[in-house]
């Protein structure tokens, strides 16, 4: 008499799919888990290079007298390994808006530090540095009536 049920053979190809199928989802998510990982590791070195090109040129910013103040934005490029480059080779871009505000004894000179990549934000950093004394008032003599 002939066994109707399932063979050996049946039951073995069976678990061998499903082992096959077991592993191939590990293998997708360990594939995702490496993927999120690069992408972390590459935010991060990002964003290392964003904070010391801005802290370097914060830092310059900060040994400027007044005299050598000048209110404007300045743009620089970076490639990937964050050197100064030109625009079409950038991968990362500082732009600097400085402004000088005058106070009652003094002015305020303010640094608007802001590094990109495309259109992402990855840092940005506000700086003021204040200058005793009436900038205006010193630039130009004093009339007497």
């Amino acid at each position: 008499m002939k066994n109707r049920g399932m063979s050996r053979s049946h039951l073995f190809l069976i678990e061998l799919i499903v082992v096959i199928l077991f592993f191939s989802f590990a293998g997708v998510i360990t594939v995702q888990v490496f993927s999120k990982a690069f992408q972390l590791a590459e935010g991060t070195t990002a964003l290392n290079g964003a904070t010391i090109v801005v802290q370097t040129a914060a830092e310059t910013d900060r040994t400027r007298s007044l005299e050598e103040f000048i209110p404007s934005q300045n743009i620089v490029y970076y490639n990937k390994g964050w050197e100064v480059t030109n625009p079409s080779n950038a991968a990362y871009t500082m732009t600097t808006d400085a402004t000088l505000e005058e106070r009652w004894a003094g002015s305020m000179a303010i640094h608007h530090y802001t590094v990109t990549s495309g259109d992402k934000i990855i840092y940005q950093l506000l700086t003021k540095k204040y200058y005793s004394g009436n900038a205006a008032l010193e630039a130009s003599p004093s009339e007497e009536n």
